[in-house]
């Protein structure tokens, strides 16, 4: 009787038919009434398998036996099932079965029958030994012990099913073929969600692992080396949260299908998760070699693609490890190009990085800052210096710029440059931006509170702090904390933060304004954004970049930037504040273009608030 795969003994009259049946095991023997609904559940559960002969293609068969066994009980079975449901290849012996099993393509069998005439047959190296040669195709066991031990033990060596020759009829043999293709059709399924990624149908980090373990084996016989790419898509979070997480599922799967069109069919492609893939090279012979894959993998992603109506643009940073220059393990070579990555990314994005040496010195340097500045606000280590905004031409003190500067106790006062980026990727910018706003606020209201001039206050808003659902909450705190006026405060949010959802950024920044907070846009010039969408926000100012300021009076073409930006700000009656200028030409070039404000380290750089009062409050601003 079987039930799953535990049985011990089996006999059938008719289908759906009751028989007494003495059923035994080591323990002791029993008699049970069992009915066969076999059958019945192929039916219910498999309605294909149980289709007419008709209608279903012939199976080919491989039975293998032992040269000399006695296959005529078989060989009736299969003539009383019919001769049209099979095709049948009789092979005898191991040597042969290998031979067959190199010689022919292991999808043309829908089963392999190992036939057991012998009871010293029953045993694991014969039934692993089959097992092997045959692994993509489902195996039945047809042998001479009753064993229910025996049964399972064999199921565990690689088998579909077991069968028992003596009580094997010819409905039983078709049954037991149909059970072990679906089985073996299920088993392969869940080796599938085991082993690959549900989106790209890429192998996943299990499967790779496996893969360059071989790949490092092979490598090491062969003295060639092994080349890994880890690759990490570039501001690919954007895309989901402007165009949506299902479009980004569609990016991701068009990746991998580009990619995947860069390697060899000897190469491996993996998605580690999220927007991270990995190639394995085989048996590469040198580092340029690596670096042609890597470069024609950014190559081919550079170029636009079309879902759902939208273009998009997409690159990767790719870091590359080489076994065994970079590490003679798997977790080696995964770190070390994990490390390379993000060099990648520090040097501007959009090309690729070898590993060296050094690099993991500064990720451990990097660890460390991040740990650092984990704690910085709770142990009082952040601080403002404030940077005077003068108006043109009568270089009055009209607004001041908080920047946030961090005392580490050990390393000094670290550049904004150094901690800024790590505080974005990790999201500490938002406590960050938090305090900032807070300390700016409260600093503001105590130099109105000593008599001194009001100025207005700017402070930089973060994307990530920008799209909080607690934004608005967090503005208006300072603002009541502090008792400091909304007029008295400016925000400073960059065009990119603004077009992730222009939208929703519109409804955000008219609460604002009617609050009475001035808006400016940050960096103008360097992200991108639409004439229509600047008409709709409710700003006060555009700031352009340095970058454009820089040359503004030796290059023609940022000169005709400058003057452009000024017009077009002018007929949208926003004011211009120009940052960046450390030069005297450059003050009256934009004066004379009619630029209204301006900062940069000409009239100062950012100082402490008391040197900030001492120096600009209740007087004007002559050039430092």
């Amino acid at each position: 009787m079987r039930i799953g795969v535990a049985w011990s003994r089996e006999s059938r009259r008719g289908p759906g038919t009751a028989s007494p049946e003495m059923a035994g095991s080591k323990k002791g023997r029993t008699v049970q009434v069992a009915t066969d609904v076999t059958q019945r559940l192929i039916e219910q559960t498999y309605p294909r398998l149980a289709e007419p002969v008709s209608r279903v293609r012939r199976l080919r068969l491989m039975l293998v036996s032992r040269q000399g066994a006695d296959t005529h009980h078989l060989e009736t079975l299969f003539d009383a099932a019919g001769r049209g449901r099979f095709h049948v290849d009789w092979v005898h012996g191991m040597a042969q079965a290998a031979q067959t099993a190199r010689d022919a393509r292991e999808a043309e069998y829908d089963a392999v029958i190992l036939h057991l005439d012998r009871p010293k047959d029953h045993n694991s190296k014969t039934i692993r030994a089959v097992s092997e040669l045959f692994a993509d195709i489902p195996l039945i066991i047809c042998g001479t012990s009753d064993d229910e031990d025996a049964a399972v033990q064999t199921l565990a060596f690689g088998a579909q099913d077991y069968v028992v020759m003596e009580t094997l009829d010819a409905d039983a043999l078709i049954r037991s073929i149909r059970f072990a293709m679906e089985r073996k059709r299920m088993e392969r399924q869940l080796q599938s969600l085991v082993h690959y990624d549900s989106l790209t149908r890429l192998p996943n980090r299990q499967l790779l692992l496996d893969r360059l373990t071989q790949a490092i084996a092979q490598a090491t016989r062969q003295q060639t080396l092994v080349g890994l790419l880890l690759l990490d898509l570039d501001r690919f979070k954007l895309v989901n949260d402007t165009l949506g997480h299902e479009f980004g599922d569609k990016l991701l799967a068009d990746v991998a299908l580009r990619v995947n069109a860069c390697i060899r069919d000897s190469d491996t492609l993996a998605r580690l998760g999220g927007d991270e893939f990995v190639v394995v090279l085989n048996g590469i012979n040198g580092a340029q070699d690596a670096a042609k894959v890597a470069k024609k993998i950014i190559d081919k992603l550079s170029k636009p693609v079309v879902i759902e109506g939208h273009e998009v643009f997409v690159t990767t940073s790719i870091g590359i490890s080489l076994f065994p220059n970079d590490g003679i393990d798997k977790n080696a070579l995964i770190t070390n190009a994990d490390v390379a990555m993000y060099r990648a990314k520090e040097e501007g994005r959009n090309h690729f990085q070898f590993y060296t040496v050094g690099m993991n010195a500064t990720t451990v340097e990097q660890l460390n800052l991040e740990n650092d500045l984990r704690r910085a606000i709770e142990r009082d280590e952040l601080l403002l210096h404030y940077q005077p905004q003068i108006s043109l031409p009568d270089r009055r003190i009209v607004g001041v710029e908080a920047l946030v500067r961090w005392q580490h106790p050990e390393l000094g006062l670290v550049p904004p440059a150094r901690f800024i980026p790590i505080a974005e990727e990790t999201g500490l910018i938002v406590p960050i931006g938090q305090w900032v706003l807070q300390t700016a606020c409260a600093q503001a209201k105590e130099w109105l509170d000593s008599g001194l001039p009001p100025v207005v206050v700017s402070v930089n808003m973060s994307s990530r702090q920008f799209h909080q659902e607690d934004m608005l909450r967090t503005v208006t705190d300072a603002l009541e904390e502090s008792g400091l006026s909304a007029d008295q405060l400016a925000l400073e949010i960059t065009e990119s933060s603004l077009m992730k959802n222009p939208e929703d950024a519109v409804v955000t920044l008219c609460l604002l304004h009617n609050m009475g907070i001035g808006i400016a846009i940050d960096d103008f010039g360097t992200g991108y954004s639409s004439l229509g969408h600047l008409k709709r926000f409710p700003l006060q100012a555009l700031k352009i970049d340095r970058s454009f300021i820089d040359d503004v009076t030796e290059n023609p073409e940022d000169a005709a930037i400058v003057r452009a930006i000024l017009a077009m700000a002018h007929s949208l009656n926003l004011k211009v504040v120009a940052e960046g200028v450390e030069r005297e030409n450059q003050l009256e070039f934009l004066q004379d273009a009619g630029c209204e404000e301006i900062q940069g380290f000409l009239i100062s750089k950012p100082v402490p608030a008391a040197d900030f009062a001492a120096k600009f409050l209740n007087c004007t601003a002559e050039p430092a």
